[in-house]
């Protein structure tokens, strides 16, 4: 009798052991399992990039003795070379001669290249100026240049919003004047701070839309005669080539711009 009261008594602290268990498993807190978003690089995935370039000679590639059209085309290889990149396919407009006013039309009748586009390149200014230098040889003077950049500055706003409302998210590209009218152009001492004057009209335009850098360039012309072609107004080999370096270093600059997943 004994024997079976003890275990009736062991059955019982047994299953108040059980349920304490119980209780105390069901009583704890729920832990929250938070799982962190891991950051994914911006090259981890090679990306197919459509690239267009719009402009004038320098665009076009005039002065190149190696014929390896401009800075356009050695971008490419640098661009071949990113470990972001897997294609590149460039559609190039370029041509010799074109004012601001004559590239809208351009860009109207290359509509679908330009929404296709993931980059696009833009050179011009240069033939502008020099049809100011045309037109007023004999009296040029800083405030002429200074009245004209105004109006060129309205047509370049026009022409990106123009760029823009067709491709809101191509990064754009626009590749600043540089000098080489120091020595062909004597009476007007102050060309330089011309050339300064429209290049930063031109930056501040671009400030005004997202995705947009500008390549100041000037620096790298500046006292350098070897790097013109023999016209001594289009670069070289070697000024293309400084040209495209500069430009890239920018791109690297602003990878997660014309690299990056664009935000919906």
């Amino acid at each position: 009798m004994k024997k079976w009261g003890l275990l009736f008594l062991l059955l019982l602290y047994c299953a108040g052991c059980s349920s304490r268990q119980t209780i105390n498993i069901e009583s704890l807190p729920e832990r929250e399992v938070k799982l962190a978003p891991r950051t994914v690089a911006d090259d981890f995935f090679p990306k197919d990039i459509r690239l267009l370039a719009l402009g004038d000679s320098l665009t076009e590639g005039v002065g190149d003795h190696e014929q390896k059209g401009g800075y356009v085309s050695r971008l490419r290889q640098r661009f071949l070379q990113h470990k972001g990149v897997r294609t590149l396919s460039v559609i190039n407009l370029g041509k010799r001669g074109l004012r601001l006013s004559q590239l809208d039309p351009i860009v109207a009748k290359n509509l679908d290249e330009v929404r296709k586009a993931d980059l696009i390149f833009i050179t011009i200014g240069g033939n502008d100026i020099m049809k100011i230098v045309r037109s007023h040889f004999f009296d040029l003077s800083y405030t002429l240049f200074a009245k004209e950049q105004k109006r060129f500055a309205k047509r370049l706003d026009h022409l990106l919003a123009t760029i823009r409302a067709t491709n809101r998210d191509a990064t754009i590209v626009l590749v600043g004047l540089y000098n080489p009218f120091s020595s062909s152009l004597p009476n007007i001492p102050e060309i330089d701070d011309v050339i300064e004057l429209w290049n930063n009209g031109s930056k501040a335009v671009l400030a005004r839309y997202d995705r947009t850098i500008f390549v100041n360039v000037k620096d790298l012309f500046d006292g350098r005669d070897d790097v013109l072609y023999s016209d001594q107004f289009h670069p070289n080999e070697v000024g293309y080539e400084l040209i495209a370096r500069r430009v890239y270093e920018q791109l690297e600059q602003h990878e997660q711009m014309w690299l990056g997943r664009l935000e919906e």
